[in-house]
């Protein structure tokens, strides 16, 4: 009996240690397919043979996603071409030092004025891509901050790993979309650091294809501001049109995307869009600061950076979250949502009624009163914004039939998640990402026939790991309309796994460091499932010290 189970004790082992070496292997392979740090070597660094590729990158669209790509072109193309359909974005109103000097809105962007958040990783992006970004922060007043979120889930805090940065976590970019989009768009168009870009007015209204390449796209069509159309020849498009996904529209009417089927391994782009609705409403509250006021913070609130966030657990029946941080010069900014439908809080004393009311293991911290308390003496200078998230959808363009060789898509034209999680400009980034990494394999002469289909599936391994995610956050909730063909119980195991994974890093430092890396796009979710976590996580759901669910 002995020598059994003294047998059985060394397979074991081997066979655990056999499985930390093949989650060690396979993570390598991850951390360059699935994540931006191996793209970081290549931002920003010249093409190897010194020569750009021939003709015009035009770029449909001149917000965050189209801006990002104009300056990785710039690096790879003799001319680049932003179209940009809001006419005061293309003047010198819309690259302001001072962001309080902005005089207008954008017409077209829900989230303008709503709480925005970034990861780590987005900022070193900047980093590699612009030598001055520090600087300019600084000269608009954008703090970078340590990325310490203050997480909490059902009210329980997730540790971070302070000491694995001597107590200094890498920094992300603190502000809100107006001081963010406006620091990227003086960067990369208001300085004439890069003369080969430039933006026009106009309106993409579709393409035209090469008629001596069928399989290439040869020219944009623009509706300029005075109605005058105007062709663009193109050697490459890029869609950054957002949710319209305008892109895909005019691919349709020239024949492409179009398959002979809805089966196969290529397919129509009509029988590949994904789309759930989440129902999720959320509500941005703005509140400027003194320097007086600011002095009389709780001590919590008063440095730059996120004050909390809140985020519910759906077993506990709760759907609710409560957001808040502080950015830019002196902005507070609180931010309530929910799964389904229900009142949210429009001014301070409904936000204490709201935060009093979370259903929480440890309710919400005494500070927050204090904070609430202080930002009423500015309230009536406060704005709120109101907003009912679209449907969550996602069309993965790398299994389409029939698609042009030279028209790529980023960003929301390719996929939009709920935006509660702040992953949306990460995301944009990882296209671009990809794309640099791609563009310095390509031939100064031309464009090759396999550059879209091989973008496209870069591009997915990013960010089909965001979309798997948090559908399955939002799958939690019964207010959500799965995808046809799905029910909420789907990749129900998987919740279960990462619900424990959360309650584990409010306690296990080893669990707590890989949430927030992920978190910070630095590695790959399969860091998740090293064996060291898949084994705690089980071993504490059979002790049955996980977090109780509340009826």
């Amino acid at each position: 009996m002995l020598k059994a189970i003294a047998t059985f004790c060394v397979l074991a082992f081997t066979s655990y240690e056999g499985l930390k070496l093949i989650h060690h292997v396979v993570r390598r392979k991850m951390i360059r397919q699935q994540t931006g740090m191996s793209d970081l070597e290549l931002l920003g660094t010249a093409r190897k043979d010194g020569q750009k590729i021939r003709g015009t990158a035009v770029i449909c669209g001149g917000s965050i996603g189209g801006l990002a790509s104009a300056r990785i072109c710039h690096d790879h193309f003799e001319r680049v071409i932003i179209v940009e359909p809001e006419a005061w974005l293309s003047t010198a109103d819309a690259c302001p030092v001072n962001v309080s000097e902005l005089q207008h809105k954008r017409s077209r962007l829900m989230q303008w004025e709503s709480y925005q958040g970034t990861q780590v990783w987005p900022r070193m992006w900047f980093q590699k891509l612009f030598q001055n970004f520090e600087r300019e922060c600084k000269a608009s007043d954008i703090p970078l901050v340590p990325a310490n979120i203050k997480y909490h889930f059902s009210g329980l805090k997730l540790k971070t790993p302070q000491g694995q940065y001597n107590g200094d976590l890498p920094k992300h970019i603190c502000s809100g979309r107006p001081g963010f989009e406006t620091l990227l768009r003086r960067l990369v168009i208001g300085q004439e650091e890069y003369p080969n870009i430039q933006q026009i007015h106009g309106t993409v209204i579709g393409y035209e294809k090469d008629p001596e390449n069928p399989t290439y796209l040869s020219q944009v069509l623009v509706r300029q501001g005075d109605q005058e159309i105007i062709a663009i020849p193109a050697t490459l498009v890029i869609d950054c049109t957002g949710l319209a996904m305008a892109g895909s529209k005019f691919l349709r009417r020239l024949g492409f995307g179009i398959g002979d089927s809805g089966h196969g391994k290529e397919r129509s782009l009509d029988d590949l869009k994904m789309k759930y609705d989440q129902v999720v409403h959320y509500s941005t509250y703005s509140i400027p600061l003194t320097d007086e006021q600011n002095h009389r913070l709780p001590p919590e609130a008063r440095n730059y950076g996120v004050v909390g966030i809140y985020f519910p657990d759906s077993r506990a029946g709760e759907r609710r979250v409560l957001l808040a941080q502080k950015s830019d010069k002196n902005i507070m900014q609180l931010c309530s949502g929910n799964w389904g439908s229900f009142e949210l809080p429009n001014n301070l004393n409904e936000y204490e009624t709201f935060a009093r009311s979370l259903r929480c293991q440890v309710p919400v911290d005494a500070f927050w009163y204090q904070l609430f308390e202080v930002l009423k003496e500015t309230e009536d200078s406060a704005t709120l914004k109101n907003v009912r998230i679209p449907p969550s959808t996602y069309t993965p363009f790398h299994l389409a039939a029939n698609m042009p060789s030279n028209w790529v898509a980023l960003g929301d034209s390719v996929m939009h998640v709920n935006p509660i999680f702040g992953q949306g400009i990460a995301k944009a980034f990882l296209g671009t990402a990809s794309l640099n990494t791609l563009l310095h394999e390509v031939h100064p002469d031309c464009v090759p026939k396999t550059f879209a289909k091989t973008f496209f599936d870069m591009q997915a391994t990013k960010i089909e790991p965001l979309w798997d995610s948090v559908k399955a956050v939002d799958y939690n909730f019964d207010s959500t309309e799965p995808l046809p063909g799905e029910t909420l119980d789907t990749d129900s195991g998987k919740r279960w796994f990462f619900r424990h994974v959360q309650i584990l890093a409010t306690k296990d430092d080893h669990i707590a460091s890989v949430w927030w890396h992920v978190r910070n796009f630095l590695v790959p979710p399969f860091d998740f499932f090293h064996p060291d976590i898949v084994l705690k996580v089980f071993r504490e759901a059979i002790k049955g010290s996980l977090l109780p669910a509340k009826d």
